[in-house]
């Protein structure tokens, strides 16, 4: 691959390119959009149509984000067992707590029931265990097992959501094609000529669910990664080829529309763990201890999708405040064999 940089794509402090981080800034709104919008999102046409959009692709591209930046994960024959224990401390903790807000019972099944928003740090544990493993393999096997898996995947159900396994599997093809490329390989494909058609085909596709809401119906249940086929083997190779097809389109799409240069979705394309975590609570909280999703209005097209905009832009501003950057980091970075190795060695 070529480390030469594309003209006109800025870099920040530490050589991070501002481009990827914008696009984690788009889709870390567009996942807050979601699920603010998601209590409501079946009975308010506009959050409906909103919503569908919104799943069509962002699951895909942010899995597939963190593949292109988890070349760090196994390096020099050595895996980082110390991020993989900090993702599931965070998964399991962010579970727990979310657990609590919901006021759900605290039974092992609950807590190993994957079903919100946690699942994507549990599974991200699991990616990056499968890292030496897409290492050994190189791009074409490991892509090619990746989506066999993805695929056949389908006719186990699992939807329950244990240990997110479904999701894990389902969006290994994702995961998989950002840990083989680099970055430079995004910056060509935002310069390339189809990514302009790309844009046109995706806002197609986005009009034609704005004007009919069951358009996409045949294929959508795929679009979240753990709903089973229901007609088979081939119609849902089919649906789930579909499903994940739109998802690249679509994200080709925003990986050429996204802003390069630093600005306000750079700072917030560095927090986007502190934001996913932290809205998804405040999102509890607003369902089970509010009256908020109760009032007739929210599922009126135009006052009802003010409200949740304006809850999106407040939320959103409101996680990604400094003060929560440090201990989301930290985080990542505790040394947790140093920890579990310092007691094994004192008791020799």
């Amino acid at each position: 691959m070529r480390n030469k940089r594309g003209p006109g794509v800025e870099k920040r402090g530490g050589g991070r390119i501002a481009l990827f981080d914008n696009i984690k800034g788009i889709l870390i709104i567009l996942v807050v959009l979601g699920h603010v919008a998601h209590p409501v999102h079946n009975d308010n046409p506009v959050l409906s149509a909103a919503f569908d959009i919104i799943y069509l692709f962002h699951m895909p591209l942010f899995v597939f984000m963190s593949g292109l930046f988890a070349k760090g994960a196994y390096r020099g024959g050595k895996l980082n067992v110390d991020r993989i224990l900090s993702f599931l401390v965070l998964g399991f903790g962010f579970q727990l707590a979310l657990a609590l807000v919901n006021g759900a019972a605290l039974t092992p099944a609950r807590i190993l029931s994957f079903t919100s928003a946690p699942w994507y740090l549990v599974s991200m544990a699991c990616w990056y265990a499968l890292t030496p493993a897409l290492s050994y393999l190189g791009p074409r096997r490991g892509l090619a097992l990746a989506l066999a898996a993805s695929l056949l995947w389908g006719m186990v159900d699992l939807s329950s959501g244990l240990l997110a396994i479904s999701r894990t599997i389902a969006f290994l093809p994702c995961f998989a094609l950002g840990y083989y490329l680099e970055p430079q390989d995004i910056l060509r494909i935002r310069n390339w000529r189809g990514a302009a058609r790309a844009v046109a085909i995706a806002l197609a596709i986005a009009a034609i669910r704005v004007i009919d809401p069951d358009a996409h119906e045949w294929f959508f249940p795929m679009v979240y990664g753990d709903n089973p086929y229901e007609h088979g083997l081939l119609m849902g190779v089919l649906q789930k080829l579909t499903a994940l097809g739109i998802g690249a389109l679509f994200s080709v799409a925003l990986i050429r529309l996204a802003p390069e240069h630093r600005g306000a979705l750079t700072t917030l394309g560095r927090r986007t763990l502190q934001v996913y975590v932290l809205h998804r609570l405040i999102r509890a909280w607003l369902t089970f201890h509010t009256p908020l999703y109760d009032f007739p209005w929210m599922i009126e097209a135009v006052p009802g999708s003010l409200v949740v905009t304006a809850l999106t832009a407040a939320i959103v501003l409101a996680c990604a405040a400094p003060v929560f950057e440090r201990p989301f980091a930290r985080l990542l970075k505790i040394h947790w064999t140093r920890v579990l190795v310092r007691p094994m060695r004192a008791d020799r």
